[in-house]
């Protein structure tokens, strides 16, 4: 029994029409930049409920092209330390200082108390990274705040596709929301990304510099690369986007399943979502007790039971070699991230994990732990 952290899922009916579309758009001749691009945008815009919505070729180009509208140029953003490199590395390529803030331990979600102690004159924004699929609970509370200040908030919802705090749609709380659609995400377009915002002006610019900057005549306006979404990309993510409650349901099925299992677990401590928001369950987070080693557990579920499992973005992103050396970071800056990740093990979290699977990883999990060995 081989169980991957993450797997991308399509039912038979849903590739016998993706089949169907990709051989209407092999006939009409548009591989790019074509009418499934539009759909996929405006069914993603009337999904979340934002006004526009800008497909870009990933994750990483909806963070890049987004913040070139902030002209970013001596400024700095706050970021959080735990999140994927494309984050902070989004803000160096805009010309930016990313400046790294502590997580909250119990949400996983940035700190607003230290995104407060962070802010300088030159700080321009603060991007939120909705961890693991939970929207941060804070963040009407850090959109007030950074409204106050006069800053940007954008959203990085990679992980929250669908995601929901009191009925409001992640990616739609700040300026500007980014999603990916790489294959481990709740739904994919194989590689892809979108932008979603209220603001006009922000996605007519999106659209210029995701076409290496041209406008509608094809003239150069601004500095721009090609992060287009390709058609094929497209026709992908038009059909998840299809299934994507269904995804939901049954995400948050498995998470409750796991929840049942390993609720009274003495080394194991779960993450809650508030009664008032849906989680999408990108990943499914635990948090190790302290004495257990999590990569020595990871280690052997692996290689004696062959379930596969994840981290939630360990070590940090300041203690990354390219930060410490070109920013000064250092050990010791951020205590809680540095402490709290080291312990946090995701479990297998996609569509076709069975119940048989919950309950094979929940035993296998605890006949680890259990005789794990201590730390060094």
């Amino acid at each position: 029994m081989n169980i991957s952290a993450a797997f991308p899922y399509f039912s038979d009916d849903s590739i016998e029409a993706i089949l169907t579309d990709m051989a209407q758009m092999l006939r009409n001749g548009k591989l790019t930049d074509g009418p499934f691009s539009r759909e996929f945008e405006r069914q993603f815009a009337a999904y979340t409920n934002a006004k526009y919505a800008v497909a870009v070729s990933s994750g990483s180009a909806a963070l890049d092209v987004a913040l070139r509208h902030f002209k970013l140029q001596g400024k700095e953003v706050i970021v959080p330390t735990n999140t994927f490199v494309s984050t902070p590395n989004s803000v160096v390529f805009a010309g930016g200082k990313p400046v790294f803030a502590d997580m909250n331990p119990d949400t996983l979600c940035i700190d607003i108390e230290d995104v407060k102690r962070k802010v300088t004159p030159k700080t321009a924004g603060v991007i939120a990274v909705h961890i693991a699929g939970l929207i941060c609970p804070q963040i009407r509370e850090l959109k007030e705040f950074c409204k106050e200040q006069e800053l940007f908030l954008l959203e990085d919802s990679a992980h929250a596709h669908g995601a929901t705090l009191e009925a409001q749609k992640a990616g739609t709380f700040g300026d500007v929301g980014c999603f990916s659609f790489y294959p481990t995400k709740v739904m994919t377009s194989c590689e892809g990304g979108m932008i979603v915002t209220q603001d006009r002006e922000l996605a007519e610019e999106a659209q210029c510099v995701r076409s290496c900057g041209q406008n509608v005549e094809r003239q150069m306006v601004k500095l721009g690369d090609n992060w287009r979404l390709s058609e094929p990309a497209a026709i992908v993510g038009l059909h998840q986007l299809k299934h994507l409650e269904e995804f939901l349901l049954k995400r948050n099925q498995i998470a409750d399943c796991y929840e049942e299992a390993l609720t009274d677990v003495e080394e194991i401590s779960l993450f809650s979502a508030p009664a008032n928001s849906r989680h999408s369950y990108y990943k499914y987070p635990l948090r190790l007790a302290e004495g257990i080693d999590r990569q020595k557990a990871a280690a052997t579920l692996k290689e004696k039971f062959e379930i596969e499992t994840g981290h939630i973005y360990y070590p940090p992103c300041h203690l990354h070699p390219y930060y410490m050396e070109t920013f000064g970071t250092r050990v010791g800056d951020l205590p809680v991230a540095e402490r709290v990740l080291k312990q946090i093990m995701c479990l297998p979290m996609h569509y076709q994990i069975t119940e048989q699977n919950i309950q094979y990883i929940s035993e296998a999990l605890l006949a680890t732990i259990k005789t794990a060995p201590a730390k060094a």
